[in-house]
């Protein structure tokens, strides 16, 4: 076995002891190495590898009850190794089904290709999959307070949200107006160079720089805002434009670009604008304020006030050379919808 990196210093006496005695402590070196992996939000190439490369040794070397005692742990951990939580998915279903219900790390398309090749007690579960984050969508204001709720449970929230589907997250949203939850730094209202500037760098797919301003203008971390443009579905950017009162319009050309499995289809497009319409500033904001929660951004943490937008005045009132090239961009975007709607008219 590779020599543990020094965050899984604590194992070596576990490895001398299996390998020189004769124990079986492959089950309590699996549930010590996860207990250590878990310990962090975050975690560098080496651990994760070192981690990945023993933690699938030990699973295919331990019984069912180990395997299932592992699920559970990972299954709401966003930061676990994609390596370890598909091999997990694709084991028995009672060490499957903690994965398949809850975890993160699982795309669409993970799921579908499970389904189809583990068969229908797979499918069966997967089809259940977001119905624990649909009952807490029928009575937020029991489980989201910010006020009081830890970031533990901040996390779980955030997780849930991430793993419903459409209808879930639009239930999860529509109840969140009555949620006991006040953020102390709801997102500001955009100024008018910045919406340019937002948009400008959707259109034209610069994805790293839309991440960078929605982690400014929204207070929350890197990893959240890259989140939030990643996702196959689209209703998180939709969560951070109304919080930050985007006007809908703006959104709409966005969605077109930001994410190609969104902008594919005028018919999410059209949902997604609804959805827009339909939930209030108030309960994005909430739920800003639970991805804040969940994972803290570095400057908070440090204490500093995340930067809002109507703080920046003076890159405001600064020339943009964006807004000389509006009218082009507006030009592309609509001859992209234009295509799309006929491509889809004909098929």
């Amino acid at each position: 076995m590779p020599k543990p990196p020094p965050a899984f210093a604590n194992v070596e006496g576990l490895l001398d002891l299996d390998r020189h005695e004769g124990i079986d402590m492959r089950p309590t070196l699996l549930r010590v190495l996860t207990d250590l992996y878990l310990q962090k939000r975050t975690h560098p190439p080496e651990d994760e590898r070192y981690y990945t490369e023993l933690a699938l040794r030990l699973i295919d070397a331990t019984d069912v009850t180990a395997r299932a005692a592992l699920a559970a742990r990972l299954a709401p951990y966003p930061a676990a190794p994609r390596a370890v939580v598909i091999r997990l998915a694709r084991d028995v279903p009672e060490v499957a089904e903690p994965i398949l219900k809850q975890s993160p790390c699982l795309t669409p398309a993970d799921l579908k290709a499970i389904a189809e090749e583990r068969g229908p007690a797979h499918a069966a579960i997967i089809a259940t999959r977001g119905q624990h984050a649909a009952a807490i969508a029928a009575d937020p204001p029991a489980r989201v307070n910010a006020n009081t709720a830890s970031n533990a449970e901040a996390s779980e929230l955030c997780e849930l949200f991430y793993a419903a589907g459409a209808t879930e997250r639009r239930l999860i949203l529509l109840n969140l107006d009555y949620a006991p939850l006040n953020p102390s730094q709801p997102p500001s209202p955009m100024q008018r160079a910045d919406i340019w500037r937002l948009e400008s760098a959707a259109l034209q797919h610069h994805s790293e720089a839309v991440v960078r301003e929605l982690e400014s203008a929204l207070g929350v971390s890197r990893n959240q805002a890259r989140r939030i443009v990643q996702d196959e579905l689209g209703e998180p950017i939709v969560v951070a434009a109304k919080a930050m009162s985007l006007p809908a319009d703006v959104l709409q050309r966005m969605l077109l670009f930001i994410n190609p499995r969104v902008g594919q289809s005028v018919d999410r497009v059209y949902e997604l604008a609804t959805l827009y319409v339909e939930i209030s500033v108030e309960a994005a904001q909430r739920l800003i304020a639970i991805w804040r929660e969940a994972d803290p951004a570095v400057d908070r943490q440090a204490g500093q006030a995340p930067l809002a937008w109507h703080a920046t005045a003076e890159a405001a009132r600064r020339p943009n050379p964006e807004i000389a090239r509006r009218p082009a961009l507006e030009d592309a975007t609509t001859a992209a919808y234009r295509r799309l709607k006929r491509s889809q008219a004909t098929t």
